[in-house]
């Protein structure tokens, strides 16, 4: 087993052990809990997963990103003029969920934006041309479940 998947199980293990009573009680059990390789998996398989940040006068702001998972590191892109981006600099506070057929992943953690990373993407409905940022998101808490067993 890699350090990294490692690193990942044991931060599932971690958080499972200090979840409150509504999420011990609702995702953080022993009996559905994701590997960290399960969880890779299923985020590799999501289609889109939901990103929260908070601006700086603590407004909530949500949308749906791309996102690898390497670790204990998420890993995406976010357009250079995004509410995220301008979120993340005053707070670096992140969250992440996705879901399918029962199963669940709930991420938090710190982002940062990569330093150099900002590149041409294509363009927007617009026809203007727009650029990309790199994000690393150094997770501090993860609850993945797995689906229920259906047979």
């Amino acid at each position: 087993m890699s350090a990294d998947l490692s690193a990942l199980d044991a931060l599932i293990a971690r958080s499972v052990r200090s979840a409150g009573p509504a999420a011990a009680d609702s995702l953080a059990y022993p009996e559905r809990q994701m590997t960290g390789a399960e969880l890779i998996e299923f985020v590799k398989t999501a289609r889109l997963i939901a990103m929260a940040t908070v601006g700086a006068k603590g407004q909530p702001h949500v949308a749906p990103v791309h996102a690898e998972l390497d670790g204990t590191t998420l890993r995406l892109v976010v357009y250079e003029n995004t509410t995220r981006r301008a979120d993340i600099r005053t707070n670096p506070q992140v969250a992440f969920t996705t879901w399918k057929d029962g199963a669940a992943a709930i991420l938090y953690g710190r982002a940062r934006e990569v330093p150099g990373s900002l590149r041409e993407a294509r363009a927007g409905r617009s026809g203007e041309p727009r650029r990309v940022v790199t994000l690393e998101v150094a997770l501090t808490r993860v609850y993945a479940m797995r689906p229920p067993d259906r047979t």
